[in-house]
């Protein structure tokens, strides 16, 4: 099939891009050109702005891709959506993937992820959180004004397309720009063994490979149901934040000396005053998504990360 890439040439769309050439997929990117993917001189490029490249008439229109990939670079809102789907129909495209977020969840807001306020100490919707659960009506604590996956969704629920939306959790991989593993490996690398615990480390944020999510989008376009369709995107096992702590200090024989403090006491990266469990159901059973193991795509991303570092660009998108 012809992919068309929106977007994503920094951290997600070159992990995206790799699996559908694998598949032996045909991928056109269509971005800005202000960063080109190196080392694929095989791939075509389509350079403008989001509105140029979306509008009647104009290049991705006229490539006539079976499939639209839109990882929302730059921010989601309904807007974007709205003129994805348009292109989509216009284009007689087959299938839209669209990259979201398991912020669209109400649980999210309430337990203080987006911003670290954990708006309701009595969050009472069931965990894990399957697709079907509640939503927020409201932005994003904490989210750039430019940003709202849940309008997203729904602009692209409302276009009555062959729509897949994937919802991930915290990506995490090499080049990661969100690194929730740096603080810890940064520690390690300054010689600072105090790792200060709030509530003894218990917070869990459900996190997932960046090839998972890569598995995921050409799993979407093979084997997800038509109309529009949503599917957590998450690793089958996650750690506590103390739990993070000990697999990386094991990496590197690292011996820390824990201290336990107050919740508000300390900034850290995984700052939510309730777990966040997400259940990969659909990931797995529909779409068939199993690879990689989590262990592994830790151990990869940390080693990334001890070697060079975040990006010293390192921004909210990725593009």
């Amino acid at each position: 099939m012809h992919f068309v890439l929106i977007g994503g040439t920094r951290f997600l769309g070159p992990a995206v891009l790799r699996r559908a050439m694998e598949q032996q997929h045909r991928v056109t990117v269509a971005h800005r050109g202000t960063h080109e993917i190196p080392d694929l001189p095989q791939v075509e490029h389509l350079h403008g702005t989001r509105a140029e490249l979306l509008a009647p008439g104009a290049a991705i229109e006229r490539a006539r891709p079976d499939v639209l990939v839109d990882t929302f670079a730059g921010g989601a809102t309904a807007e974007k959506a709205t003129s994805l789907a348009d292109c989509a129909r216009r284009a007689g495209v087959r299938k839209v993937v669209a990259v979201s977020s398991i912020d669209v969840y109400r649980y999210l807001v309430q337990a203080g992820i987006g911003d670290g306020s954990g708006q309701s100490l009595l969050p009472d919707t069931p965990l894990p959180l399957t697709e079907d659960a509640p939503k927020r009506t409201s932005p994003y604590p904490g989210a750039p004004p430019n940003h709202d996956n849940a309008a997203m969704e729904m602009a692209l629920r409302d276009s009555a397309g062959d729509v897949t939306v994937l919802r991930p959790g915290a990506i995490y991989g090499p080049n990661d720009p969100r690194s929730r593993a740096w603080p810890l490996i940064r520690k390690i690398r300054s010689g600072t063994r105090r790792l200060e615990l709030p509530d003894r480390g218990v917070q869990v944020v459900h996190q997932v490979a960046l090839d998972r999510v890569a598995r995921s989008v050409i799993a979407a376009v093979e084997r997800a149901p038509r109309g529009f369709w949503a599917c957590n995107v998450v690793d089958p096992y996650t750690w506590t934040y103390a739990g993070l702590a000990a697999v990386i200090g094991r990496m590197f024989d690292w011996e820390w000396e824990p201290a336990v403090v107050p919740f508000a006491a300390v900034d850290h990266p995984y700052k939510v005053s309730s777990p966040v469990l997400i259940s990969d159901c659909r990931l797995r059973e529909v779409l068939g998504v199993n690879e990689p193991d989590p262990l592994q795509a830790l151990e990869e991303a940390v080693r990334w990360l001890w070697e060079h570092g975040p990006p010293a660009d390192a921004t909210f998108a990725d593009d």
